[in-house]
C-alpha cells in the first residue's frame, strides 16, 4: 500500500476586501458588524484602504483598515498574526497569514515586505 503525501492547505475563511477610503461597515443597533457579501460592498473609486474579512459567514470585518499599499499589505499581514485567529481559536504567523490573505505563494521577505 502507498502512502499517499498531503500537501497542507489554508481554510479559505478569511480575505482581503478593497474599500473605500475613510469607509465604515455597518453595524447592527447592537454594534455588533452586519454581514456583506462581497458583491454588497461598496465600490471603490478614488482612494482605497483594505480589510481583512472573516468569510465564514457573509463577511465581517477583522481587521482595520489600511492602506492599499506595498507597506498596508505588510502592516495588515502584522496586525492579523498579532491580534486575530485563523479559525476558531487557532493562530498564526506572519507567514501563513500572508499566504492566507494574499495567496498560498505570498510570502514575507527578510526585510519585512509582502511578496505575492
Amino acid at each position: 500500500m502507498r502512502e499517499e503525501q498531503v500537501e497542507p492547505r489554508f481554510l479559505a475563511n478569511r480575505e482581503v476586501r478593497t474599500i473605500p477610503a475613510r469607509w465604515e461597515h455597518p453595524q447592527d443597533e447592537r454594534g455588533r458588524y452586519v454581514p456583506l457579501l462581497p458583491a454588497q460592498m461598496p465600490s471603490v473609486g478614488g482612494a482605497a484602504e483594505i480589510m481583512a474579512y472573516e468569510t465564514t459567514s457573509e463577511g465581517t470585518p477583522i481587521s482595520p483598515a489600511f492602506p492599499a499599499t506595498p507597506e498596508g499589505r505588510l502592516q495588515l499581514v502584522r496586525y492579523c498574526a498579532e491580534h486575530t485567529t485563523t479559525f476558531g481559536k487557532h493562530r498564526s504567523g506572519e507567514e501563513a497569514w500572508a499566504a492566507i490573505l494574499f495567496g498560498e505563494h505570498a510570502t514575507v521577505g527578510p526585510d519585512g515586505a509582502v511578496r505575492v
